[in-house]
Parts: structure tokens; sequence; C-alpha cells
């Protein structure tokens, strides 16, 4: 599996690079922009997309419609990773297309669980 973690603190993208590891063996990529991101979907090809929400300069929630729409990339399942727990903002998440959203502090089963819903794997 190809993950990419779109993160502006690198604490968090290194607790969830350790607990990909653990489950699927895979390397987790991060990013701490969304900017950033963007060059990087366009150059290469990812299985899955964990975001935060609040990053610096664009958010996370803007930064999904970009991926979707500018890049056309629609079919790329994106999980939100948000301390944020604002009922509101979960769901303008799921309507941008998100796959799902995990609170933090991330609980490895949950990753889990809806890493592989949204991959379809059993």
């Amino acid at each position: 599996m190809k993950l990419l973690y779109i993160e502006d603190q690198p604490v968090n993208a290194r607790v969830l690079s350790l607990f990909v590891e653990k489950l699927w063996g895979d390397y987790l990529s991060s990013v701490e922009t969304a900017e950033e991101s963007f060059e990087l979907l366009i150059n290469e090809d990812f299985d899955l997309i964990y975001m935060d929400i609040n990053l610096p300069k664009m958010n996370g929630l803007e930064a999904v419609r970009h991926i979707k729409n500018q890049l056309n990339l629609k079919d790329i399942p994106i999980i939100v990773i948000s301390a944020n727990t604002n009922e509101k903002v979960i769901s303008e998440a799921i309507e941008s297309g998100c796959q799902g959203y995990l609170k933090k502090p991330v609980r490895i089963d949950e990753l889990k669980r809806l890493t592989e819903e949204a991959l379809k794997i059993n």
C-alpha cells in the first residue's frame, strides 16, 4: 500500500507512521502542508490519503476539495484525522468526499478498520 499523511505536527505523523508499519508493514509518506501534497499527488500514485483539518495556509477540507476536483483524483480514498470533534466539521468532511473521520488521539483499531474499509481489504 502507498499511503500519504498530510499533517503539520511531526509527532502525529510519526505516531501514525508507526501504526501503519505495525499494521501492514508499509511505509507512510508525509508532508506538512496541503500545498506540498499536490505536487506529490500529481507525480505519484497513492492508495489512500490521511488528512489533518487544521493545516497552515489551506485547511484540510479545502485540500480535500482541491484533490477531488482540481487534481481530478475523485477515486482516491481520504480519511480525515483531526482533534476537531465538531459534528458540523465531521459532516462537511464526509460531504466533501472523505471515506471516514478519525478523532485524535488515533486508536490503532479504528485506524485499521477505517483504512481497510476504505481500501476494501478483508
